[in-house]
């Protein structure tokens, strides 16, 4: 990119870290469940009404009614059901997801493009990150909502565009930006909404595929494996890192046609 466009660049993250930029509140279904779950004297039958006056939001979560998210045991007949075999946590990082997609909005045709792009990788980085997490033994829900939510940082950048006509709208150009910001935007947002320190620093950790790091394997390693996955870069030297310590010996081209089943499920389920 060009001096102009560096210094646009710089320009941006400044106004984001001095709170001069607008950063996206967690989505309102999001917000509402989560004060539900912290009052103890909610009821099963409470939460699962308010869930149902969202018909969107019920049908998504009954996708997942008889998926690996769900131990083993009688099928789920009714969204009350489903809660019961739904941890709080799980219920919440699923009911977040699906409402981070609805956080964007723009007049432009360029940027609302870029957006349906990434949040379609975003899609397919969650997918990777469940089957990833299905073999190496960590939670699922959380590393679906950790997929999801690693470029989570392009969303409050690209509405900020609106506001910077100067700035090229081509693909590449839009696609560059969101890459060289999206991690330390990304961080800000997950730090005003409160999440886990596991989840912020994976959007921290983005792109960083030599990240090194003492004891197992973490979270982060995951999701820095599913976004080699989607497109491994040219000069990136496998095994990663993060696929040792997950032990995944195999090369990426590899692994990525053994995880083909389980990324169709889980892109249905996320759809």
């Amino acid at each position: 990119m060009p001096p102009s466009a560096e210094a646009l660049r710089f320009a941006l993250l400044t106004r984001f870290l001095k709170g001069e930029a607008k950063v996206p509140q967690m989505p309102e279904a999001a917000l509402r469940i989560r004060r539900l779950l912290q009052d103890s004297r909610t009821s099963l039958e409470q939460l699962a009404r308010v869930i149902n006056s969202d018909p969107p939001l019920a049908a998504y979560l009954m996708q997942f009614a008889e998926s690996p998210l769900l131990r083993r045991g009688r099928p789920c007949v009714s969204m009350r059901d489903l809660l019961a075999r739904l941890g709080t946590r799980q219920l919440g990082d699923l009911v977040l997801g699906f409402g981070v997609r609805h956080l964007f909005a723009s007049r432009e045709p360029a940027l609302q493009q870029a957006f349906r792009l990434r949040w379609r990788k975003a899609r397919e980085r969650a997918a990777y990150c469940a089957a990833l997490a299905q073999r190496c033994g960590l939670s699922l829900d959380e590393a679906m909502l950790a997929g999801l939510l690693e470029d989570i940082g392009s969303l409050p950048l690209l509405a900020e565009l609106e506001h910077w006509p100067d700035f090229p709208r081509d693909a590449q150009a839009l696609d560059e930006l969101c890459e060289y910001l999206a991690g330390d935007i990304g961080a800000l947002v997950l730090t005003r909404w409160q999440l886990p320190g596991a989840i912020i620093e994976c959007a921290r950790q983005r792109g960083k595929w030599q990240r090194l790091h003492d004891g197992t394997a973490d979270l982060t390693d995951l999701v820095l494996v599913a976004s080699a996955l989607q497109a491994a870069p040219q000069d990136l030297a496998e095994p990663l890192p993060a696929q040792q310590r997950l032990n995944l010996q195999q090369p990426l081209a590899a692994l990525r046609e053994e995880l083909q089943a389980e990324l169709q499920l889980w892109l249905r389920l996320l759809a």
